[in-house]
């Protein structure tokens, strides 16, 4: 018989890519499906067990996935593995101060009295009932009938979980009850004490963080999207510069919300979460890297990370230069895969080419969780995408180029050095007497990459207008690069605060611009992290800088272009002061470094496994109307502004709870003001519960800067059946120091 129900196929990336790129799936309460073979059944069972209760068991699928998790390219005799059954429970686990935390476990049926399985643990604040519902069952589901029991845990503070939140991401409090959570779960009935820890952006970096503490029942981990360097390298001061985006609106409004399944706003729930601290004023209030930072961040404690790792990252994703810097100085086993991605689960990205890496997971975790000899350790660590080049395209659904296996260090790497010289050309010697080009400083400039070093971008001749630009010669043969470029450039600038953005590109015959990649350096710490110090205005200075991890290929009749500019909006909050800058060029001080790497005939090819079909969780559905999201930049010529301004729509229902959440991003600068910026974020979740109530919270963050201090107000609201129930409002100014 046909499906009673078929949910519509779920967008699990936003349109307006997230600034963290910590996927924000929204949505659904607690819901169980059952499938069984040829129909789908939806079983709607509504949970109001208390925390004390022991788990119960909600349903079991005995569906199977359309396609076998084979290889690409083998053998279509090959049988696929036989699939498990499996069942969904839902409850808690006490830690060792009595808050007690939300669990939903995927669970094998076991096929023999006496059959155990491995573990795979994923903790996140990210709410399993509502907001991760839909992006939670296609991967779960996959794995538990892979033989592995799942367990998904709310962080304390947040989701279903009991307690009070914690006061910033990977917090001690969290980091130790994950320590606690694989303890137990290690000894919990069907499990063979053997634990993974995984997971995309968040989860990726507490896997990592939690292996530093060395749970003994922790055997491998799986990182993907995620940063060894918490200053940096992540959301808040990416490049060590300030951000504001879209996710510090989302997680403070998020943080919140009420805990599902009944949303309730009692006293516990004020002190706990609505009147917590917002997490955006904390990280305001460590604006230069120490070891408030550095206690938590890998790079400077490689020694701790004793664990096999498998990495994945994107070309276009934000977090993709850790997984090179940790192929470089982990002793621990590391595996390595780099694709032409986004912020995006590699099986469902856009843009691709897509592979199944739920089962390339399968193989490593088979490989260290069950002691399966099936030749995953035996490969090259790194599996990289070679990009081939191609024009530039906003909404790129695709990418030109080849897979293939590389070891890293690749030995084959020949770094080729040019200069910016005379007439904006791009040479290969210094030559003729140093000269200085100048640049104005445009507050606006920079729009084409809004959100940070990801995303694909359109033509960057925009941009550039606003960039001193040198271009070499015309390529007469093939440059493949691979690798982190690097930079030295000798500037000046007539300010104290000043940034740089350095962009590599890519200029076709027909006069289009590519971004390569790209990366910005903050000229107070150009000595220093730790010690940061602003600029004597008008005196050289030099430094080096290493752009994010590329591939690319310049093809003949291309040039490459070396782009310099001191504005990357809204990327990154404009620098306050009016000023002109200067570069050297002419002069061995100021120059380019790509790694080239020379094409291999003998290098082997990975055969990578197809995306397969996702299983969608039955009980949910998306009702919001077209259009769910947009990016709109407004430049005001009369006014010397620059507008950029993000929507997303997303309204949902799981069974009969319906959740409809709007999010509005607003940024302003001024040419001649630059000290006047200002970020204003607005959003809303309306929740209607069974019966006629709604729950209704209302953030609202609008942070503006002068030309000594950062302004900021933070108000949120709660609605319950229309009537303001409670508002709770921060007022905070902090000095702006080196930002």
């Amino acid at each position: 018989m046909p499906p009673l129900f078929t949910p519509p196929k779920l967008a699990l990336t936003r349109a307006t890519t997230r600034a963290h790129m910590r996927p924000r799936m929204r949505a659904l309460t607690r819901v169980v499906a059952v499938v069984s073979a040829g129909s789908l059944l939806a079983v709607l069972t509504a949970e109001t067990r208390s925390p004390s209760e022991p788990p119960s068991t909600h349903a079991t699928s005995r569906g199977r996935d359309a396609r076998s998790d084979g290889l690409a390219g083998a053998a279509a005799t090959t049988p696929p593995p036989a699939l498990y059954d499996f069942r969904i429970d839902r409850g808690w686990l006490r830690m060792p101060d009595g808050v007690q935390l939300a669990v939903t476990y995927f669970r094998p049926v076991p096929r023999s009295p006496n059959e155990r399985f491995p573990v795979l643990v994923e903790m996140l604040p990210y709410r399993k009932e509502d907001s991760f519902y839909r992006r939670d069952y296609p991967l779960y589901s996959w794995f538990v009938r892979r033989g592995y029991l799942m367990v998904r845990v709310d962080v304390r503070g947040t989701g279903s979980s009991e307690g009070h939140l914690p006061p910033r991401e990977y917090s001690d409090e969290e980091l130790a009850d994950a320590v606690e959570v694989i303890g137990q779960v290690a000894k919990m009935p069907g499990s063979t004490g053997a634990v993974g820890m995984w997971g995309k952006s968040w989860g990726g970096f507490n896997s990592i963080q939690v292996a530093m503490r060395q749970p003994p029942a922790l055997k491998a981990i799986l990182a993907m999207y995620a940063s060894d360097d918490l200053f940096h390298d992540d959301v808040h001061y990416n490049d060590g510069l300030l951000k504001v985006d879209q996710y510090a609106l989302q997680m403070d409004h998020e943080n919140a919300l009420p805990a599902p399944p009944d949303y309730r706003t009692d006293s516990a729930y004020f002190a706990n979460r609505f009147d917590a601290y917002p997490w955006l004023l904390t990280y305001l209030h460590h604006p230069v890297d120490d070891d408030w930072w550095r206690s938590h961040s890998l790079r400077f404690h490689y020694d701790q990370l004793r664990v096999p790792s498998f990495l994945i990252g994107g070309l276009l994703d934000g977090y993709r230069d850790p997984v090179i810097r940790m192929l470089d100085s982990v002793h621990a086993p590391v595996k390595a895969e780099i694709g032409p991605w986004k912020h995006d689960y590699p099986d469902d990205a856009a843009p691709g080419p897509s592979i199944e890496w739920r089962a390339q997971a399968i193989r490593w975790w088979d490989y260290w969780l069950k002691g399966m000899k099936n030749g995953v350790m035996d490969e090259p660590r790194l599996t990289i995408f070679a990009r081939a080049g191609q024009p530039p395209d906003a909404a790129q659904q695709t990418t030109a180029g080849s897979w293939r296996f590389e070891d890293w260090p690749i030995t084959r790497t020949r770094w080729r050095t040019w200069y910016p010289g005379a007439d904006h050309r791009l040479v290969d010697q210094p030559s003729g007497p140093a000269l200085d080009d100048r640049l104005r400083y445009v507050a606006g400039d920079g729009t084409a990459v809004p959100v940070w070093w990801n995303d694909p971008t359109g033509n960057m001749a925009a941009d550039d207008g606003g960039s001193l630009v040198y271009d070499g010669p015309v390529a007469t043969e093939r440059i493949e690069i691979v690798g982190l470029p690097r930079v030295r450039l000798r500037v000046a600038a007539d300010a104290p605060i000043a940034d740089w953005t350095v962009r590599l590109e890519d200029v076709a015959p027909d006069g289009q611009v590519a971004l390569v990649t790209g990366g910005q350096v903050s000229g107070a710490q150009r000595t220093s992290r730790l010690a940061p110090t602003p600029l004597t205005p008008g005196a050289a200075i030099d430094f080096v800088d290493t752009l994010h991890f590329t591939t690319w290929t310049f093809q003949p009749g291309h040039r490459i272009r070396l782009a310099v500019a001191n504005a990357q909006f809204p990327m990154v909050w404009p620098t306050p002061y009016t000023m002109t800058t200067r570069l050297a060029t002419s002069d061995e001080h100021s120059a380019l470094e790509l790694p080239v790497v020379p094409t291999d005939p003998r290098a082997r090819v990975p055969h990578l496994p197809v995306p397969e079909p996702r299983t969608d969780a039955p009980d949910a559905r998306t009702m919001q109307h077209e259009p769910a999201s947009g990016l709109v930049v407004t430049h005001d010529v009369l006014a010397k502004t620059t507008g950029v301004d993000f929507l997303t729509h997303d309204e949902y229902a799981i069974g009969e709870r319906e959740i409809d959440n709007i999010e509005k991003e607003h940024y302003e600068t001024h040419d001649d003001q630059p000290a006047d910026s200002r970020f204003l974020g607005d959003e809303v979740h309306a929740i209607r519960l069974p019966g006629g109530r709604t729950v209704r919270v209302h953030t609202v963050i609008d942070m503006r800067s002068d030309s000594a201090s950062f302004h900021v107000t933070i108000t949120r609201r709660l609605y319950v059946r229309d009537a303001l129930v409670r508002t709770k409002t921060w007022t905070d100014t902090l000095p702006r120091g080196i930002h």
